[in-house]
């Protein structure tokens, strides 16, 4: 049975990871501020602790040690060495969900070894994104200096499925179910991946079990290609009602102030290729329309108006 703790991993991707591993040979520990229990899951047990709260993390019952820990919610830098230096639990290898967007954008696909960000004091680069760099080296430094412990850092492009927070294809979903006319921008030119949470669940279970995953990155991202067109014609395939669709210019849309989720002009292109884990540890992605449709009938009680 493998041992694993979580930190965070009660809202969205680590949600999934707990429903999915704890039907399988895992042991789970889960670690948060406690808004939301996992321990209706089997073989899950709930550990309620704000990582920031250092004294507190010192004094917790936990297991001995752990196959892997899997941080979810890393943000700040400082939050990775913290745990390295105050869990009181051993661990052989720590995993960090980061973002596909610390590769700097380049004219090809991006992939794990397009090189990072440059500095945030440039003005070119986004604050969140310029910590979870630093996060990522903060990982490899504290891992260098406990002997033994590998890592693993996956760096995943647009997460969508059931339970996400982010609006993303919630907002489109939403609007459908409210009959609210859906937003579309006729010229853009943008193109991103994504991926299925489910998918980022499998990746996370692969990268405790598989020995191959040791002090590797990973790229998390599905074949598919997608634009703000071949994104429409998705939702017109698997809504269960008609809805209305704005056409509009990119023009519009920002001058309209619309949250479009999503890169509207290919000099903001989000392409990335997940080729590696699929080569290395044998990830398949799922198909974007089921997977779409997945998630758009697990929405149905939420905006459901009948």
């Amino acid at each position: 049975m493998k041992k694993v703790l979580l930190i965070g991993g009660s809202y969205f991707a680590g949600r999934v990871f707990v429903m999915l591993a704890s039907r399988q040979d895992y042991q789970i520990t889960v670690m948060n501020r406690g808004r939301y229990s996992m321990s209706s899951y089997p073989n899950t047990t709930d550990v309620v602790c704000d990582r920031h709260d250092i004294e507190k993390m010192k004094t917790l019952k936990l297991e001995p040690e752990y196959d892997a820990i899997i941080d979810f919610c890393a943000y700040e830098p400082g939050d990775i060495r913290d745990i390295f230096e105050n869990i009181p639990c051993s661990f052989k290898r720590y995993i960090y969900l980061s973002t596909a967007d610390v590769a700097a954008r380049s004219s090809n696909v991006r992939n794990e070894f397009t090189p990072l960000l440059g500095t945030a004091g440039d003005g070119t680069v986004d604050d969140y994104l310029f910590k979870k760099m630093l996060l990522e080296k903060e990982l490899v430094t504290c891992a260098e200096k406990r002997e033994g412990t590998e890592v693993v850092i996956l760096r995943p492009s647009f997460i969508y499925g059931p339970y996400n927070y982010a609006p993303r294809e919630t907002f489109y979903i939403q609007r459908i179910y409210q009959g609210q006319p859906i937003p579309h921008p006729v010229n853009a030119t943008g193109k991103f991946s994504m991926v299925y949470v489910k998918d980022v669940a499998i990746a996370c279970m692969l990268c405790v079990e598989k020995e191959e995953a040791a002090n590797q990155i990973f790229v998390l991202a599905g074949e598919e290609v997608m634009d703000y067109d071949s994104f429409l014609n998705v939702l017109k395939e698997i809504a269960d009602r008609p809805f209305t669709v704005q056409n509009m210019t990119v023009e519009e849309v920002e001058a309209q102030g619309i949250p479009l989720p999503f890169p509207l002009r290919i000099e903001e292109d989000e392409i990335f290729s997940g080729k590696r884990i699929t080569e290395m540890l044998g990830l398949t992605y799922s198909n974007f329309k089921d997977s779409m449709k997945i998630t758009y009938d697990g929405l149905r009680n939420v905006y459901i108006r009948d």
